[in-house]
Order: C-alpha cells, then sequence, then structure tokens
C-alpha cells in the first residue's frame, strides 16, 4: 500500500496538469506584452520608410516562439509633436514584412490636422485589427504613414502595442 499511493498521486498530478489528451491548460498560460515605437517623419505627398517588426527580436517571443497561442493587438497610439506645414491627413498602412508598399493596405483611421496643429498621444479609433493579427501570426510586418496635403511637414510617433499569449506545455 505504501507503494501505491506516491504512484497513485503521481498519476493524479499528471492527469491534472495533462488532461486527457486536451491542449495544455489555459491556466498555464503566459501573456507579456511587446510595445514598438517609430517616429515617423512625413514631407509632402509621400510615403516614409517603413517600420519592420519581427517579434523574433524580443527575448521573450524568441524563448516562446513554438508555443505561441495568440497574437493580439492592444492599442495603436500616435501623436503629432510637430508640424510646421499645412493641413492635410496621414493614413497607416501595413503589409508583409519587408514588403514593396505598392502591397500594402489601409490598417487604420485616417488622421486629419490643421496647418500648424499638435497633438498629444492619441489612440487611434478604428484598426484592422484582423489583418494586423493574421500577419503578426507569422511574427512579422511592415508599416508605413502616407501624408497628403499641401506643404506637410509633420513629426508622427506612432506606438503599437503587441498582447502575445504562449503555453510552454504546448
Amino acid at each position: 500500500m505504501k507503494k501505491f499511493l506516491p504512484v497513485l498521486a503521481a498519476l493524479f498530478i499528471l492527469g491534472s496538469i495533462g488532461g486527457c489528451g486536451d491542449d495544455a491548460p489555459d491556466e498555464l498560460d503566459i501573456t507579456f506584452g511587446i510595445t514598438h515605437d517609430q517616429i515617423f517623419t512625413i514631407r509632402g505627398n509621400a510615403a516614409t520608410l517603413s517600420l519592420d517588426i519581427n517579434l523574433e527580436d524580443d527575448d521573450e517571443y524568441d524563448r516562446y516562439k513554438d508555443q505561441i497561442r495568440s497574437v493580439k493587438i492592444d492599442y495603436v497610439r500616435y501623436s503629432i509633436t510637430s508640424n510646421t506645414g499645412g493641413g492635410g491627413t496621414v493614413d497607416l498602412y501595413a503589409g508583409n514584412y519587408g514588403s514593396a508598399f505598392s502591397n500594402a493596405i489601409t490598417v487604420a483611421q485616417t488622421i486629419s490636422f490643421a496647418a500648424g496643429e499638435t497633438r498629444g498621444v492619441t489612440d487611434v479609433e478604428w484598426i484592422d485589427k484582423a489583418f494586423l493579427e493574421s500577419l503578426l501570426a507569422g511574427g512579422k510586418l511592415s508599416l508605413w504613414a502616407v501624408g497628403s496635403g499641401t506643404d506637410i511637414d509633420i513629426i508622427v510617433p506612432v506606438v503599437i502595442r503587441i498582447e502575445v499569449t504562449a503555453n510552454p506545455l504546448e
């Protein structure tokens, strides 16, 4: 009987953690955030250089990359810290990592501004999360800011917060 109790206890613990062939329990999920920020300088009616996001550059993501359950956009925020030009709009575009801008699509609400207007940190209200998250499922994406208007000369810092959930038992 003394030998039977430790075996029974071990089986109970393994059954509790491992389940009956189910995926690893959600209680063991690890959730962490990755923040990417870029200062876009927009002059005239043109696309900026891209912000290339590779989640594998983050140590924690790289550690769990084979056990990732989900990658979600938490938020996208922007501000206008300098505006020495005319009024206009800015649109954010995204595409596959390293792709040409011509293959990118609009992924957020249009940011409108008046000549000389600056703005504090502001949440982007509409984001095409499904498209961004589909790109991030592969761990990578590229993002551009595109200005439109007369004599635009603005600086727009953009912050993207990504939430990653992994389970080390998967």
